[in-house]
């Protein structure tokens, strides 16, 4: 029987190509689901009958198999129908021998049915994974928000907490402020060894509205910085010194009784000895 009749016996699409994949043959079953006839898909390539996707699959994936293994099974591929609709096919192919020349026998098991339960159990996967990502998003989401919420929180404790210290500084000379001064007032008051004994040393510059008038409130305010810097240097660091307001300061002394509250003023004193006025320099 020739070829062509063993070939229209078969109860699905086939073809045979060469090496190229140009068609050398085809079947009744194949023109039924393609369109056209015999003549118009001689020697036409196989490309012709598949989708583009489909298409990038042949040459990218099944030629490789076919010239390395000479056979490939049950690959689900697409060829376009009569109306250029896909259709899904599964392909087995064997490299044989057509016409004493090397040939591809083809053929094509429509897989509409198991296209469509494919399609299904795929959507179904993709919805399942698609869950468990959104799932997995809101986590991560649910606990970025936690966190950002905890570093909100502490941001504003911080924040209180460098506003209450800001609130207790004066601005100029960096010292404390009556309102330092009075936190520490009244915390010494609920500390015993404190209240046995505490001192309060008050200084006030001499003459400090004449050197701003005539040296300029520039060099005013050098002076009530450099007297800061020297009461700062002339306590220990559980004393407190304040800026109590204008030239006005006090050192506040929690524990430490008249004689010690002397010895400090007597080397406050020294310290403070050393600022001089600059003249202002008029050009």
């Amino acid at each position: 029987m020739e070829v062509n009749n063993l070939m229209n016996q078969l109860p699905c699409p086939a073809l045979i190509t060469d090496a190229t994949g140009r068609i050398l043959i085809s079947n009744t079953y194949l023109h039924q689901l393609v369109g056209e006839t015999v003549e118009f898909w001689y020697q036409k390539s196989l490309d012709d009958l598949c989708p583009p996707a489909s298409r990038i699959f042949l040459q990218t994936h099944l030629w490789p198999i076919l010239y390395r293994h000479a056979s490939l099974q049950e690959i689900h591929l697409q060829l376009y129908d009569s109306r250029r609709q896909s259709v899904p096919v599964l392909v087995n192919c064997q490299k044989s021998t057509y016409n004493g020349q090397e040939g591809y026998f083809w053929v094509f098991f429509v897989a509409h049915e198991r296209s469509r339960f494919e399609s299904e159990l795929l959507k179904a996967r993709r919805e399942a994974q698609q869950m468990a990502e959104d799932l997995a998003q809101a986590n991560i989401q649910l606990s970025m928000l936690h966190e950002q919420l905890s570093l909100y929180v502490k941001a504003i404790e911080t924040e209180n907490t460098q506003l209450t210290v800001l609130s207790q500084i004066d601005p100029l000379t960096g010292l404390g402020n009556r309102r330092a001064l009075e936190n520490s007032v009244a915390s010494c008051q609920q500390d015993a060894d404190c209240i046995q004994g505490a001192s309060l040393l008050m200084i006030d510059v001499d003459h400090f509205k004449v050197i701003n008038d005539e040296h300029g409130h520039d060099e005013g305010d050098r002076i009530l910085v450099e007297l800061a810097h020297q009461l700062q240097r002339s306590i220990h660091e559980k004393d407190l010194a304040v800026r109590y307001g204008g030239e006005e300061f006090v050192i506040w002394l929690p524990s430490v009784g008249r004689a010690d509250a002397e010895t400090v003023a007597h080397n406050l004193h020294n310290n403070v000895r050393q600022i001089t006025v600059r003249s202002r320099l008029i050009g």
